[in-house]
């Protein structure tokens, strides 16, 4: 071995194929992978890294030809660009055995690294994020631009909500009053302004309101000032832009003198004044609607139930390769020199299994993110919804403070699942920024929870900086923020007060400048659903059962019958349509584990069928789905009680699913034939 060749001493024959079915799984993947070699010094440093694998899209992302990367090095590819500036992270990432994730520039791409460590190496993957970017940018430019506007335009500008509370005041219009921004912001508007109370213009505002229309009128502000109104519905808030028309009243008090048809010149003005009013109205409502984002979302949810068909049998599939290989460990003592290749692959398959149930973790974290715009409420746990939003943001409170759990027992509450994991995320993120980065000892990150009444309340506290009782005030008005130009929309916190009171709850701060910041929601409470299927204990039923699989994923019914087939008879068909025949011949089955998205004949199309030919047998039945992105399929699992089981799943369901089928009190007819 040479001073900087420090390879482990790994059987080459365990170690060439792990790296074939690593190309094997990975050569179809948009997605780049590859595999590289710490290379060290003779004092054992790491001084660069060599790749032994890489699938063909990540030699696309980084310009390289589909066999120009192995056994090749870091410096030698690019020393001072792309990849080649990552040395430092990945060194980390083997010296610290801890996953790490950034960006970095290739060529005119931007692209995201996740490595992730093995043995004595790393498993990188790199995806191309330079449209997201983008995208981001682009937004936050937007709202920096309609900020800066609201507050440049020589006219005066303010929202009200439903309660009439200002939530939004520009410098003009707190200056007609004659007060401050800070006097009247989240103020009741006419204890704000009493001397509004009884005017036209409080008049005008409340039919608006009343009926969800708009208006324009004039009003007086000051003996010689006059001012034009427009005010208009938007949902439950009524939003008014006002102008100075001094000058145009004073025109029109000369021309009425001196001219008969001034009358048509102001209706040709008030013309001009809808326009210009309705021209505000509809680029207001495009800065609302993101259509790329809901295109995002749809896609999330199509790309998470593709993965999550071919995850479910790499999972099974890897699952029922430990249990067999420990079954085979048991067998060879600890001291026998051939039981230490034996452990080594046990230990690498853990490693897989572990690697398979994080994608399965990000692909339902995406799909939760894409189904945030659903209005449906339901029973949600608080604890799951904190930890879904602990996981999105430990990126960055990793290295600025501890995080620390004091959960209570509380009962589930009314809400949307993914819309309060996204306000805790929104809030963790805000106490991560609040926190100075390099002195992890000294700072922490409290959640908490605890039942008041008929509410649930979730805290989450930070030592930070705090806020003075001033920014505290405005800590929820759009666009408001105190850090840099470009390091935040300010729209945050104003969208987490949103998504909560969207689900009847309150969203509450309190500060103290130098000692930290507590966030805390309240939310109603509502009794705990039960879950679609339980994986508790069943009882043991000793008898063989006879087990039907219908699935279109020739993979999956496979490992369906290897993890089912020693203890019970399992029969395969591929779709519903052959699923149909069989059942006209033979229906006599203690379980039916069916697929819900099929390409022929869906799982969907199976149940009306069956509901309408052979009802006993839906009781057999567990619907097995990777994700239902499109409305029917939705639909149906909010509508039909019949137990279901998400991709990928655990073998001890399944098998608990047989062993617990009701049981059959005589054999089950074949179904009638179809007309």
């Amino acid at each position: 071995m040479s001073a900087t060749d420090t390879r482990q001493d790994v059987p080459a024959s365990s170690a060439d194929a792990l790296l074939e079915a690593l190309d094997e799984a990975e050569r179809h993947d948009s997605e780049g992978c590859m595999v590289l070699r710490a290379v060290r010094d003779a004092s054992g440093a790491i001084i660069d890294f060599e790749w032994l694998w890489a699938n063909p899209a990540a030699t696309r992302a980084l310009g390289q030809g589909a066999d120009t990367l192995r056994g090749r090095r870091l410096r030698d590819l690019s020393p001072d660009a792309g990849l080649g500036t990552r040395l430092e992270v990945l060194r980390q990432v083997v010296e610290s055995g801890r996953p790490a994730a950034d960006n970095f520039s290739e060529g005119d791409a931007w692209l995201l690294g996740t490595a992730v460590p093995l043995r004595d190496g790393v498993l990188l993957r790199v995806r191309d994020v330079t449209s997201a970017l983008r995208v981001e940018e682009g937004l936050r430019d937007t709202l920096d631009w309609v900020r800066d506007v609201l507050e440049s335009t020589p006219e005066a500008f303010f929202t009200v909500d439903a309660e009439w509370r200002i939530t939004y005041v520009n410098r003009q219009a707190a200056e007609i009053t004659g007060r401050t921004q800070e006097q009247v912001f989240r103020r009741v508007l006419w204890q704000a302004c009493p001397e509004l109370i009884g005017t036209l213009f409080e008049r005008e505002l409340r039919r608006v309101a009343g009926e969800g229309s708009s208006t324009i009128f004039e009003v007086r502000t000051a003996p010689e000032r006059w001012h034009e109104v427009h005010a208009w519905c938007s949902g439950q808030n009524v939003s008014v832009f006002s102008r100075d028309i001094t000058g145009k009243k004073r025109a029109e008090a000369e021309r009425d003198a001196l001219l008969t048809r001034e009358h048509s010149g102001r209706l040709e003005a008030e013309a001009l004044v809808r326009e210009r009013t309705e021209e505000l109205v509809a680029a207001r409502e495009r800065l609302v609607q993101s259509e790329k984002l809901a295109m995002a979302g749809q896609l999330a949810e199509g790309v998470g139930h593709e993965i999550n068909n071919p995850l479910s049998y790499v999972s099974g599939n890897l699952q029922f390769a430990l249990e067999q290989l420990e079954q085979l460990e048991q067998l060879h003592p600890v001291k026998d020199a051939q039981a230490v290749p034996l452990s080594e692959a046990l230990e690498a398959l853990r490693e897989a299994r572990e690697g398979a149930e994080r994608i399965r973790v990000i692909v339902r974290d995406l799909q939760m993110f894409a189904r945030a715009d659903e209005p449906h409420l339901s029973a949600v746990d608080v604890h799951a919804a904190l930890e879904f939003g602990l996981a999105m943001a430990m990126p960055h409170l990793r290295y600025r403070a501890e995080v620390v759990r004091r959960y209570a027992q509380v009962p589930t509450v009314m809400a949307h699942e993914a819309r309060l994991g996204q306000v805790f995320l929104h809030l963790l993120v805000n106490a991560a920024q609040a926190i100075p980065e390099g002195d992890f000892n000294r700072h922490r990150v409290t959640l908490s929870t605890r039942v008041e009444g008929a509410w649930v309340v979730a805290e989450v506290a930070d030592t930070g900086h705090g806020m003075t009782p001033e920014v505290a005030e405005r800590a929820f008005e759009p666009f408001f923020t105190t850090r840099g130009v470009g390091e935040g929309s300010g729209l945050g916190l104003s969208t987490s007060l949103g998504m909560v009171r969207s689900m009847r709850g309150e969203l509450t701060v309190t500060s103290t400048p130098g000692a930290g910041t507590t966030f805390r929601v309240r939310l109603p409470v509502t009794k705990a659903l039960p879950d679609a299927v339980s994986t508790g204990a069943l009882a043991d039923v000793p008898a063989r059962k006879r087990v039907l699989v219908v699935d279109d994923e020739p993979q999956l019914a496979s490992l369906l019958r290897r993890l089912l087939g020693r203890q019970h008879e399992v029969v395969v068909t591929h779709s519903g349509r052959e699923a149909l025949a069989l059942l006209e011949r033979d229906a006599d089955f203690d379980r039916v584990f069916c697929d819900l998205m099929m390409a022929d004949v869906t799982g969907m199309d199976l149940h009306a069928e069956l509901s309408a030919r052979g009802p006993e047998l839906l009781s057999r039945f567990v619907f097995m789905t990777g994700g239902a992105f499109t409305e029917r399929a939705r639909a149906f699992l909010q509508s039909v009680p019949l137990p279901r089981i998400e991709k990928p799943f655990d073998p001890g369901t399944l098998r608990a699913l047989v062993e617990g089928a009701p049981p059959r009190a005589r054999a089950v007819e074949p179904l009638a034939r179809g007309g």
